[in-house]
């Protein structure tokens, strides 16, 4: 009777008895309370300090609040406890944005593994950062003596004597009116019609264009091709036979590889491209110059040289002297080539832009035994750094260039040529020719007129049927150093003609180029140019 007497008055007076089983709990919930302050210490809310927004500046706010939280979270200057993001509610107050605005940021740093929600807790910072991955660790290398590395023949075979930042502007130069041959006239060219096109082709084929694309080319590009080829150029094609390239110079090369065996010869006019000696001496082919008179090269050869595997030709327009091959002449190159088992490299550059008569239909369109490689570049036509050509082959050459071009670089850009096959398809293609055609006739009449008034006593103009540079011939050699120096001096690029020579030695010329400058530029340029001149001659 007396222990539930002391357990009464113990109640009744407001004491209790101490159970073990209190204690014990009592310990448990310390320990978790401990826990919970310790995680909750660990989660302590982020504050971003450094962000400030400038709501005068172009930078979208979304897009300055992404910027600085992920910078302030690729630094680490926030505090190391906290982890968990304000609310975008409390960012938006923070900040004096929207919440839009906020989510817009933040979806991105989502997007980028900044961040990671975690469900009923919140927005955290993701427990590695994205430059985790993306940032290599660095190593101090011991110190060692470096030994020059050796480079092959081929390299060094090359002639291109350009060296360091001449590299950087690409055979154009820096901007300026320079009249370096062969330019268009790029400011020219219909940039709101060709990104119209490149938008509706993005959204009718989307990721499609952004996988890897066929070696032959665009299907509907390769098509489009065709029937400008046949219809304007007098070819006889169809578009199995085309393939797309990166332009000229890698239809050369292509052609080159599949035809030619190292020390095999090739052919080329002289003058002529440079970068057809370059490109088919790298592919390991003896180039040997071939002589050209007023209607194109000259076929007759010593019995005694080896016949050719490849012959290089521009017979639309030679490069650089700009005369037409003849109907005969043509002719007799297609039979010579069927004779020696050769194939001919036909480039029809600046065919389009002739001014004075029709064209004659090109090469490829006359020849009956399939030997003719027919090649053409969006280069001139719409802008250099398309990249964009294509050559039209015989068919029993399609798949092995086809291989070839595959191992090379796989294919074009495929948005890129999806557009070009809508610019060729809704006739912008032949409208920007005939518009260019007139622009570069009148600029081309200007450049006579303005030449021959001001440096008419120092150079004799040949004037071209076609193309987009002249020849100057200098009327007296002595002074070709003094002009060479006078061009460097005040920035004009006109390229010696000696350039194009292999073994002939020329008589001292520069050629010209005209298309991509106004009047006002051409008359100030070459009134610049005949003020130096006449200064250092007279």
């Amino acid at each position: 009777m007396a222990r539930p007497l002391r357990r009464e008055l113990a109640t009744s007076s407001g004491l209790r008895e101490e159970s073990p089983y209190r204690k014990q709990s009592d310990e448990m919930k310390s320990v978790i309370d401990k826990g919970v302050i310790k995680k909750r210490r660990r989660h302590s809310i982020v504050a971003f300090e450094m962000v400030r927004l400038d709501r005068t500046a172009a930078e979208p706010l979304h897009q300055q609040l992404y910027r600085q939280i992920r910078d302030e979270l690729a630094s680490g200057s926030f505090n190391n406890n906290s982890s968990r993001l304000p609310s975008s509610r409390a960012l938006a107050a923070d900040f004096g944005v929207s919440r839009f605005t906020v989510n817009v940021a933040l979806s991105r740093l989502h997007a980028e593994g900044y961040l990671q929600s975690k469900v009923g807790s919140g927005t955290f910072i993701s427990e590695a950062l994205p430059e985790t991955f993306l940032s290599a660790r660095t190593t101090r290398a011991a110190p060692h003596t470096e030994r020059p590395g050796r480079l092959s023949n081929r390299v060094k075979d090359i002639p291109d004597h350009r060296v360091g930042k001449q590299f950087d502007f690409g055979i154009a130069g820096p901007p300026g009116v320079s009249f370096v041959p062969a330019v268009a006239a790029l400011d020219e060219f219909p940039i709101e019609v060709w990104e119209r096109l490149r938008a509706q082709v993005l959204a009718q084929k989307g990721a499609h264009l952004l996988q890897y694309a066929s070696s032959r080319g665009d299907p509907e590009l390769r098509k489009a091709l065709a029937t400008y080829l046949c219809d304007y150029r007098g070819a006889r094609c169809d578009p199995d036979q085309i393939i797309i390239t990166a332009g000229t110079q890698q239809a050369m090369m292509i052609s080159a590889m599949a035809l030619v065996n190292r020390g095999e010869v090739a052919w080329i006019e002289d003058p002529g491209f440079y970068q057809a000696r370059r490109t088919f001496g790298f592919a390991g082919a003896i180039v040997v110059p071939r002589p050209v008179d007023g209607e194109g090269i000259t076929i007759a050869r010593p019995s005694k040289q080896r016949s050719p595997k490849i012959i290089y030709v521009t017979p639309s327009h030679q490069f650089p002297l700009g005369m037409t091959m003849s109907l005969a002449r043509r002719t007799a190159l297609i039979d010579f080539a069927r004779t020696c088992n050769a194939y001919i490299f036909e480039d029809d550059h600046n065919s389009e832009f002739r001014y004075t008569g029709p064209p004659l239909p090109c090469l490829q369109g006359l020849d009956n035994v399939g030997r003719v490689i027919y090649s053409g570049t969006m280069s001139k036509i719409l802008y250099p750094s398309l990249r964009l050509g294509y050559v039209v082959v015989p068919h029993q050459l399609v798949e092995p260039m086809i291989k070839i071009r595959a191992v090379i670089d796989q294919h074009s850009p495929a948005i890129d040529q999806a557009t070009l096959a809508r610019f060729l398809t809704e006739g912008f293609f032949l409208t920007h020719i005939k518009r260019m055609r007139k622009l570069y006739s009148d600029r081309r009449d200007f450049f006579i007129e303005q030449f021959n008034k001001l440096l008419g006593k120092y150079f004799i103009l040949e004037i071209p049927e076609a193309g987009l540079h002249f020849v100057a011939w200098v009327r007296q050699k002595e002074h070709m150093p003094v002009i060479t120096r006078v061009c460097t001096d005040i920035g004009l690029r006109p390229s010696p003609l000696s350039s194009c020579f292999m073994k002939v030695e020329p008589t001292p010329a520069l050629t010209f180029g005209f298309a991509a400058w106004s009047r006002a530029q051409i008359r100030e340029g070459l009134g610049k140019f005949a003020a130096a001149l006449n200064s250092k001659l007279n």
